[in-house]
């Protein structure tokens, strides 16, 4: 029988647990190139589809990642990272952006989207767009990711406080010619 009692004390399906347990299990998931349906594959996964509560629980995710699939075909290219399905209930889709300017592109295409969905056989009367700052954490990461490295500064040359100097000749008072004077004085100082 496969399955242990753990120390906790709740029922733990995949057996006696062990410290390298998850580290193994990302090992076998790496060497399989491709996993026809790893989430019915899990004795985990088959645990919760035992229990009504879990069971609920297995299929609303199961049903909002397959409706996450159809709305990402039916957005541009550009929304399709940013845009998450939150909820689907009386048929009305709830979906979150990061921002309120994906908010207003998504309200213009959710006939679209609604077109789209009824395709595919879902039955949409209606999107909410919610704004949700959590969502732009990923979009950070990623742009935090790519980022170029940041140069350090380069010292001005006798060339560019001359110029600056010049600039300055040219410039009428204000917060401009105040800045580069601050800028020469620091310039001329060290």
């Amino acid at each position: 029988m496969l399955g242990a009692l753990h120390p906790s004390g709740t029922w733990c399906p995949f057996g006696p647990v062990r410290p390298l347990f998850i580290r193994d299990f990302l090992a076998v998931l790496r060497r399989k190139k491709k996993l026809t349906d790893p989430a019915s594959q899990t004795a985990t996964m088959n645990w919760l589809r035992q229990d009504s509560r879990g069971a609920s629980l297995m299929s609303t995710a199961t049903q909002l990642m397959a409706l996450q699939r159809q709305v990402d075909a039916a957005l541009p290219e550009a929304l399709r990272g940013a845009c998450r399905v939150l909820r689907f209930q009386d048929n009305n889709l709830t979906l979150g952006v990061p921002a309120a300017s994906h908010s207003a592109k998504l309200r213009q295409l959710a006939p679209r989207i609604v077109a789209g969905l009824e395709k595919q056989g879902w039955q949409v009367n209606g999107i909410a767009v919610r704004v949700q700052a959590s969502l732009t954490r990923p979009v950070e990461a990623l742009m935090a990711e790519h980022a170029l490295p940041r140069q350090p500064a380069q010292p001005l040359g006798n060339q560019g406080i001359a110029a600056f100097e010049e600039l300055q000749g040219h410039l009428r008072e204000g917060p401009l010619a105040d800045a580069v004077a601050r800028l020469l004085a620091r310039r001329k100082d060290g």
